[in-house]
């Protein structure tokens, strides 16, 4: 379903790459959506929000966060809250340590030195996702009448020994949590994976498997979510080539005037994007060229109002996991 009305989105890892590309590509809608940015580097996060964004003021917020700090999590997504006057509707969960390979010691998953990069990546493109979610459900889910209170928790326990799937609750929930004729497709929650959660090079362990566990967690939490009229999903690009979407690569393009969804800005952009690879890397994908930021940002804008999907993984790789040999 396309989107009709305008939402209130937040996107972690925003001040640069695909975070960056998804709120330029939403932000440029006729809907009027509104974003919230969330990043560690505070530095490139003001300059996202402030200056290659600025087109789009005041339909822009943004705050620094450490996403492996749950109470700086909390306090950011308060931020968001405020400035979305209470309500939540899109959660992109895009933020993550997009280095594939261990780097310390000898690189190995054997050398012990590893340890805190595997932790890092647990953190952070794992638990980080959940902390996120866990934040802005309070903020996000439909007016069930049972569990009223728009930012706070008010759902009770249940005892497990006794209804341990909680059937008694979920055989009951509002019959208009999607709205009285079922077709409002209500808020979301988006994970961004990556195709390397199937398939893998040496020493990706540590990135491999958060993205893998990013799958396992969206099926789990789009049952769950349910309740609240919460829909989950997730897209796993593949090789998406954001190396320009940052300050450096605005810079780089000075020539650009205007706002960045015009044509003059557009061009640019693309210019760096085909400069950085040869033929040979777009060769390997059936599509014939390597992704962009406005890949993902389009399906991101498709899963927001795609009403019927729930659970579900989108693999946006140009076609490239389905070939034997990718040295072409």
């Amino acid at each position: 379903m396309v989107n009709t009305k305008s939402k209130s989105i937040i996107i972690t890892g925003g001040a640069r790459g695909i975070g960056r590309a998804t709120a330029r590509h939403l932000l440029s809608q006729p809907l009027s959506h509104r974003v919230f940015l969330i990043d560690l580097d505070g530095e490139e996060l003001q300059y996202a929000a402030t200056k290659h964004l600025s087109a789009y003021a005041p339909r822009v917020g943004y705050a620094t966060a450490n996403l492996r700090s749950p109470e700086e999590i909390r306090a950011a997504v308060a931020k968001a809250a405020e400035f979305f006057d209470g309500r939540i509707d899109v959660l992109v969960n895009n933020a993550g340590i997009a280095r594939a390979f261990f780097t310390a010691g000898n690189g190995t998953m054997e050398d012990v030195a590893t340890a805190e990069q595997w932790q890092a990546y647990i953190d952070t493109n794992l638990s980080a996702p959940f902390w996120m979610s866990q934040a802005v459900i309070p903020f996000m889910k439909a007016q069930n009448p049972n569990i009223e209170g728009k930012g706070e928790v008010k759902q009770e326990g249940v005892d497990r020994e006794q209804d341990v799937k909680r059937h008694a609750e979920f055989s009951d929930l509002p019959e208009d949590l999607h709205g009285k004729d079922k077709t409002d497709e209500g808020s979301c929650i988006l994970h961004i994976s990556s195709f390397r959660a199937h398939q893998s090079d040496p020493d990706c362990e540590g990135y491999g498997s958060t993205k893998a566990g990013l799958l396992g967690l969206t099926q789990a939490m789009a049952v769950s979510c349910q309740r609240w009229g919460i829909r989950v999903n997730i897209i796993s690009p593949g090789w998406v080539s954001v190396a320009h979407e940052c300050k450096e690569g605005d810079e780089a393009a000075a020539r650009t005037q205007g706002a960045p969804h015009e044509d003059d800005a557009k061009k640019a952009r693309l210019e760096t994007w085909a400069g950085n690879h040869s033929e040979l890397h777009h060769r390997q994908h059936l599509v014939g060229r390597v992704g962009q930021g406005e890949d993902i940002a389009e399906a991101i804008e498709y899963a927001m109002g795609a009403g019927f999907m729930s659970g579900q993984e989108m693999v946006l790789d140009g076609g490239a996991s389905k070939r034997k040999n990718p040295d072409v």
